[in-house]
């Protein structure tokens, strides 16, 4: 159903509004679509093991008086108060992805894609979901933010996901400040080395501002090309790249 209509909203606003003209077949679709599902699937799986094992972690983690201030907000400022604390973690946890080689390793599948469409954010190698999924949704639900918060966050990661990666040449001025928009998280995908270290965030980039990575591109400006810097350190195909991380070898015929 999320494909279903992420495809009739998605295919034809970036047709209509792309950077580039781009066909939905792209080089590397198929990569993707099997991508789209394991990762969807393997969310809901960590989501469902995390709400699961909240009350073996409550007596030795979280504090009684904190779950009870947070249960007294209203949800929709949980959502929002979740949001912030889970960039915050996230970001972090991203920055350390491209800054320890070990896990760069995991991570270089996600930024493996030459082509940024709405599909392009499913690339992301299972270990880096169930890590990144369980450091930010685990703290949330023992921190007591209720099912309706957390459920809310999970489905604006998949809305951004999908908007931050997608084709679409829009001019969103002066929220650019305010919110992760295409532009902002396609310069962070750039083969370009001025744009490697920066730009972290999921949703807010005050976030990158209070880490000292946010840089906003010049007005109207697109990467021209997107990759990781050594396009020979990962392979093409779902099998190929699942497996990279794991393998001694460095280089590969198939990129």
């Amino acid at each position: 159903i999320s494909l279903f209509f992420s495809t009739i909203v998605f295919v034809p606003i970036e047709r209509m509004l792309g950077v580039r003209e781009q066909s939905p077949l792209r080089p590397e679709w198929r990569t993707d679509l099997a991508y789209y599902f394991l990762s969807h699937v393997l969310v809901q799986f960590v989501l469902i093991a995390v709400t699961a094992s909240t009350s073996a972690m409550d007596a030795l983690v979280a504090s009684p008086a904190l779950k009870a201030a947070v249960q007294s907000w209203p949800v929709w400022a949980q959502f929002l108060c979740a949001v912030l604390l889970a960039d915050v973690a996230q970001a972090g946890l991203h920055r350390i992805y491209h800054k320890v080689p070990a896990l760069w390793r995991f991570h270089a599948v996600h930024h493996s894609s030459r082509y940024m469409d709405w599909l392009a954010g499913s690339r992301v190698h299972l270990v880096e979901v169930m890590l990144t999924r369980s450091a930010v949704l685990l703290p949330l639900v023992l921190m007591g933010f209720s099912p309706d918060a957390v459920n809310a966050y999970v489905i604006l990661v998949g809305l951004q996901a999908v908007l931050a990666h997608a084709n679409l040449n829009l001019n969103f001025g002066w929220l650019e400040y305010l919110l992760v928009t295409p532009r902002y998280h396609h310069w962070h995908h750039a083969r370009h080395p001025d744009y490697m270290d920066v730009n972290y965030a999921i949703h807010l980039p005050l976030v990158d501002m209070l880490m000292g990575t946010f840089k906003r591109p010049p007005s109207g400006t697109w990467p021209e090309e997107y990759g990781v810097m050594k396009l020979e350190t990962v392979p093409r195909g779902l099998i190929p790249q699942l497996f990279m991380p794991f393998r001694r070898r460095k280089a590969f015929d198939e990129f």
